[in-house]
This record gives structure tokens, sequence and C-alpha cells, in this order.
């Protein structure tokens, strides 16, 4: 939403501009106040901070971004933001104690005297720059999210929200709905399976479909959530209603029972004073998706760059070794089931689909060329797909991505594999690395459950641990493909 990337923009400018009043409040309040005594002439001097200030706020900035500073707050507590805040001032003038301290901490460990760094004017200084730093970086965010409240209320930029049933519940929710306008949510109609209730009005607004049109409906409307309102709704039930909704990009709510707050089955979220479970949400935070998705940039900038001699030869071989180009491409299912193109090095013979139809490649398939069985054993067949990663269309670590007709079949057979496709697919992946190569739909059903770990265990020390156990099966032989 365009709202939400104009506040990133304009909290990171402010939180650059607040580092700097920090930085010049502390000279001012250190020097100029007279409230500490100056020892040394050169220290009044503001322009010699001008140099330093461009390093700390680089410093900062990248603190920031890293303990998740700039993903998104608005549906969160104030409170919670602030302690985030707080933690990350705490972490970052803890390093600047250690820097700056360094040769003091050297001394110290050659004599043992304490007071080799332990100075009170150190400590005042860095006390009161930490103070002022948690003051202005407060006060940016404050003044941001206020100014966002405000917009909202006036009902701009607002989250367009669709309640899934037409009853008690759902007339529950729109009233703790509205009574909230400042968070952002405007409810735009309802969905009941019941199709009496369709082109009707409830509670003032539309019911405008069934389950089945819930994709023509987030389409039209602009729909950026999803909240099922029944409490006591069947397992099928959710089911059927996620097989409609699955595929979309929104943030599905539901009402949770007390046997799932109790048991923790899902994790809750508190919206308009009510806790909602988060379906098939991100599990991973958004700090770590970011630096994720910037690992993801530059291991693979840098394997197709530096390789690219490599790279090269190998087409040559695949081509002198095969009719037809050394690229090979095809259309599979990404994040959110949005198609997109695939490239790999070819190991097939060409057309080799063209008889036998789409299939499942096998451990002595007849279809793969002798230099494709090598560079599929070694997985360098997956090299173009750097290309795919850069794009941002995959990702070093997620599950493998697998062709419309397949998913198609799959998403029939499999519960909740819809789950898999709400993630980026994957170059390698936990499902690769834990089970061999598919070669039946039984064998994609067990890398289903080892994709779904990762879909709720995901992590950036999962993924370094992936790629590790990725580099041994390519250096082994062994494993999936």
């Amino acid at each position: 939403m365009i709202l939400r990337l104009l506040e990133k923009i304009f909290t990171f400018l402010f939180d650059w501009l607040a580092i700097n009043v920090a930085l010049f409040t502390t000279f001012w309040i250190r020097y100029s106040s007279g409230l500490f005594s100056v020892e040394s002439q050169d220290a009044i001097n503001p322009y010699s901070y001008i140099e330093p200030s461009f390093i700390l706020s680089g410093a900062w900035l990248v603190l920031f971004f890293l303990t998740g500073l700039y993903r998104d707050w608005y549906k969160e507590s104030r409170v919670d933001e602030f302690f985030v805040v707080a933690r990350t001032i705490f972490m970052g003038m803890f390093f600047l104690f250690l820097i700056t301290s360094a040769p003091q901490i050297m001394e110290f460990a050659r004599t043992g005297d304490i007071n080799a760094f332990l100075t009170p004017t150190k400590f005042a200084t860095l006390f009161t720059y930490g103070g002022c730093m948690l003051f202005f970086a407060s006060i940016n965010r404050f003044a941001m999210h206020t100014f966002i409240a405000f917009l909202h209320s006036k009902g701009i930029a607002v989250n367009k929200i669709l309640i899934i049933g037409a009853n008690d519940s759902g007339k529950k929710l729109l009233k703790d709905i509205n009574s909230f306008p400042k968070l952002g949510y405007r409810v735009v109609g309802f969905v009941d399976d019941d199709g009496k209730k369709c082109g009707s009005s409830y509670e003032g607004l539309p019911v405008l479909g069934t389950y089945s049109k819930i994709p023509q409906i987030i389409k039209k409307e602009g729909i950026d959530g999803i909240i099922i309102s029944h409490v006591s709704a069947s397992p099928n039930e959710i089911s059927k209603i996620l097989d409609y909704c699955g595929d979309i990009n929104v943030t599905i709510y539901m009402v949770p029972s007390l046997m799932d707050v109790i048991t923790g089955h899902l994790k809750t979220h508190q919206l308009f004073g009510v806790p909602l479970m988060v379906l098939l949400q991100d599990h991973m935070p958004g700090w770590e998706a970011q630096i994720k998705r910037l690992i993801d940039m530059l291991i693979s900038l840098s394997v197709l760059v530096i390789g690219a001699p490599l790279w090269s030869l190998l087409a040559i071989i695949i081509r002198l070794t095969s009719p037809g180009s050394p690229i090979y491409s095809q259309t599979r299912v990404g994040q959110n089931g949005k198609n997109y193109t695939m490239y790999k090095f070819r190991s097939m013979y060409i057309d080799a689909e063209k008889r036998s139809g789409p299939q499942w490649a096998s451990e002595n398939d007849p279809r793969i060329t002798p230099v494709g069985r090598f560079i599929r054993k070694t997985r360098l067949d997956e090299i173009p797909q750097f290309f795919n990663v850069l794009k941002g269309e995959m990702s070093l670590v997620g599950p493998r991505p697998e062709r419309p007709v397949f998913v198609e079949q799959l998403k029939r057979e499999i519960p909740w594999y819809i789950r898999r496709i709400k993630m980026k697919p994957g170059i390698t992946g936990w499902a690769q690395v834990k089970h061999k190569y598919d070669a039946s739909i039984e064998d994609v059903k067990e890398k289903v459950i080892h994709d779904l770990y990762y879909f709720e265990n995901m992590s950036l020390s999962l993924d370094i641990k992936i790629l590790l156990r990725t580099i041994l099966v390519v250096l082994t032989g062994k494993g999936a493909h």
C-alpha cells in the first residue's frame, strides 16, 4: 500500500534527522548548557562533530533496520514499539561504549586499573546521548503514527476488510471495527455461504456473495484483509474458505475458539480489542525477511558474476552434446500462486515431454542427457535460477517451485497445501535436503510435510543451516534435487 511505503520512507528520513538532533543536543547539554565543566576547548567546536554525525547516522540506521524498526508497526502496540526502540538504543550505546573505550579497555586488561576507562565524564556524556536518542527516536515514531491515525480517522488510506459470516459474530466484529476508526480498517461488506442472504443487506452493508465468489470480490473491492467471524466453524469449512482465498495475497484472520487460545494452536493478535488468529501468516520477522532478501541478492549476484566464465563453458558443453538451447525455461507457481518463468540449464533432450506429457523426473529418467545427469546430481542445472532470485521471484531457501498442473493436483489431494505456496519458492530448501528426488506424488506429499515445517519455523538461522547442508549435498552428490 502506498501509505505504508510513504510511512517507512518518512520514518527513515526523520530517523536520520532525529539521530543528528540527538547528537547536537548532547553537544549543547555537555558543552554549552553549563551543566558540565569543559576540559578541552576543542570539544566546544560544533563543526568537529559533522563528520562523526555521518558515521553515527549510518550505523544507527543499519541497527534500526536489523532490529526490525522498519517493519509494519501500524497494527501493533505503540508500547511494544517503544520497548523495541529502547532495546535498540541500549544495544547501540553498548556498542558505542565498547568502540570509544577500546584503548582504555586494553589498558585495564594490561594494568587491572578499572579507573582507566570508568570515567564519570564519559558515562555522563554517553548517558546523555542515549537519553536524547531514545527521546527523539520515540517522538519521531509517535508523531508519525499520530499523523497516520489522523488520516485513518478521516477515511484516508484505510484497509478494506471483508467479514466472512453475516451472523451475530460478524455483527459484533463490525461494531468493534467501527469503534476504532483510527486503526484504519473499514468493512466493505459480508460474505456468507447461505445463498439466500446474497444480494441483501446486513447491518447496513451488502452481502456480496458466497465463498466461491471471494476471489472476484477481493479483486473488485480491493480487499486488504479477511476475517472469518464464526468461532465454531468446522475445519472443513475453514479449509473450504482457504481453498478460495489461499492463493490471494491478503491477510486472513479468524476468531479463535477458547481451545485454540489455550493450546496455542495459532498465534493470536489483538485487533480492535478482539483476539484474532492470523492464518497462513509469515512467521519470519520483518527485519529477518529484509536481511534474507539482501543475502539473496548479494549471493546471487556473486555467483552469477564470479562464475560467469564457468557458466558460459557449461552452456557451450550442453549445446555441443545435445541439440537445443542450453537454457531451459518453464512456467512455475511462485509466491501466493503467481506464475513466473523459471530458468535452468537444460538437462533433458529437447521436447522430452511431447509424448509423455508433464511428469516428475525419476532417478534413471531416459529423458535426461548424459551431461544433464551430471549437472542434476551436482545441482549445476540450478545456476540460472539465481536470475529468478535477483528478480525477487525466488529465494535461495524455500519450497521447490512446482508447475501449475501439479499444483492444482496437489491442492486437491494434500490438505493445507496452500500454506506451501504462501512462501517464495527457493533454489534449495528443507524438503530438498531432507528427502530424495521427487518421483511420484507420494514423494511430493512427504516433502510438503518438510515444507510446512519450514513455514512454521522460518528464520535466518534455519536458512543458514539449510544452505550449509545444501553445500554438503553438492559436494557429496547425495540428497534430493
